[in-house]
């Protein structure tokens, strides 16, 4: 008998019904935002940048199909995807692994190779 009850009181229910939050405790995380360096002011040139990422070593850590490269101790570029911020700050500061180029490249070859970077993987370079 319960149990028809309960069928009976499910039958004609259109779709699914979820509650749903009025309010969100704690906080929500946020995206990473990378600091503005020198290099993100300037206009880099990809192709000015391509020779910079073979000659610097990139290639020995870093996949980034555009270069032949297949290294895997930094991140897979292709996957990863990087906007032109966040490669402009990683090359000058480095960070985890990376080591930072700021004392070994120039603001102006800091943005080139990110220009390349960011071209390469599909993104908008500035």
């Amino acid at each position: 008998m319960v149990f028809t009850c309960l069928l009976l009181a499910g039958c004609g229910a259109e779709g699914v019904v979820s509650p749903t939050p009025d309010s969100v405790s704690g906080k929500v995380p946020k995206a990473p935002t990378f600091p503005i360096t020198p290099a993100f002011k300037l206009k880099g040139s990809p192709s000015a940048g391509a020779a910079l990422f073979a000659s610097k070593g990139c290639t020995g850590c870093h996949t980034l199909a555009a270069a032949h490269a297949t290294g895997t101790v930094g991140p897979n570029l292709d996957q990863l995807k990087p906007d032109y911020r966040a490669v402009t700050a990683q090359v000058t500061n480095g960070g985890a692994q990376m080591p930072a180029f700021k004392s070994q490249m120039s603001a102006q070859q800091i943005a080139d190779v990110s220009a390349y970077v960011v071209k390469s993987t599909g993104g908008t370079v500035p």
